[in-house]
């Protein structure tokens, strides 16, 4: 069973707070995670001046609250107004965060190119589910 947080640090973002976390349970089916455990924050300017930020959990960091067999993630903090304000898609920059935590990359062009391919299918297979 994965293990699947959201906080609204934002008072505004409390309302994204259920729809994230099934966005996130689909996403993690389509990409056949299992046991692991990620924590998504919804965060105001005051917090963040930027769209998304992900941080991957290190391997040897202690996480007594995860079972046996369970696997940390990471940390995803979107920032829903600003990302509203850029015209850009919330489920995109979640999905942009949750591949970031999996190793993603975009710092050279192949990566890029791989990184953007990856989006696009999942979020085309995200909506038929």
């Amino acid at each position: 069973m994965n293990r699947i947080a959201v906080f609204a640090i934002d008072p505004r973002a409390k309302r994204l707070v259920v729809p994230t976390r099934r966005f996130v349970r689909r996403l993690f089916r389509l990409l056949k995670l299992k046991s692991s455990a990620v924590e998504i924050y919804l965060v105001g300017h005051r917090e963040m001046r930027k769209n998304v930020l992900a941080y991957p959990a290190p391997p040897t960091f202690p996480r007594p609250d995860l079972q046996r067999g369970e696997r940390a993630l990471g940390e995803v903090y979107l920032n829903p107004h600003f990302i509203a304000s850029r015209d850009e898609d919330l489920s995109h920059m979640l999905v942009h965060g949750i591949l970031h935590l999996l190793g993603y990359s975009h710092s050279r062009k192949r990566d890029r190119i791989r990184m953007e391919i990856k989006e696009k299918r999942l979020l085309q297979r995200i909506q038929h589910l």
